[in-house]
């Protein structure tokens, strides 16, 4: 059972940690992490819960303990190459060219991204915790109550305060003109 939901769940895995680190060397080691913990405590499994709940709870308990590995700060230099230009093609000759204007776009998205991403980190672990596994990762608040072990009313509520905190934070950084 394990060794299937292992095999089944790694891909769902990892977008969840990504979400909740920001950081994709991070994401792996948070799952192999948590799978392995899962392995270990496999004993202590209520096998009448869903196990989905039961992982993601080990994931995000680990994430919890170990926060300050995951809020390393990163940036792509303009002078950084573009692999699907020319050799020796740079972000800032792209940047130039006005033959370009979908590129621009797209770094447009993933700078408004980074910025989210980084008012996300921010966020105290409990927020980020449940816009994870909500907005995320689309779980009910029901299936989110029994991860946080808490009461749906304590979803809701925390949710709420979550994107309160969130929406203050991406205007902090954006007013602040923190680089993306």
């Amino acid at each position: 059972m394990i060794e299937r939901f292992v095999r089944d769940y790694s891909d769902k895995a990892y977008q969840a940690a990504y979400h909740l680190c920001g950081d994709v060397e991070q994401a792996k080691e948070l799952v192999q992490e948590a799978f392995v913990k899962l392995m270990r405590t496999w004993e202590r499994y209520d096998q009448e819960q869903p196990l989905e709940n039961w992982f993601l709870t080990i994931m995000r308990n680990i994430h919890v303990d170990g926060l300050r590995r995951c809020e390393r700060r990163r940036s792509v230099s303009l002078d950084a190459p573009v692999p699907w230009l020319e050799e020796g093609s740079s972000f800032a000759d792209c940047l130039q060219d006005s033959a370009l204007p979908p590129l621009l776009e797209r770094l447009e998205r993933q700078e408004e991204g980074r910025l989210v991403r980084q008012a996300l980190a921010r966020l105290s672990p409990e927020h980020r915790s449940v816009m994870t596994l909500v907005d995320l990762e689309g779980l009910d608040y029901g299936r989110v109550a029994e991860v946080l072990d808490c009461p749906v009313g304590t979803v809701r509520s925390r949710l709420s305060r979550a994107r309160a905190a969130l929406k203050r934070e991406v205007l902090a950084l954006d007013a602040a003109g923190v680089k993306r």
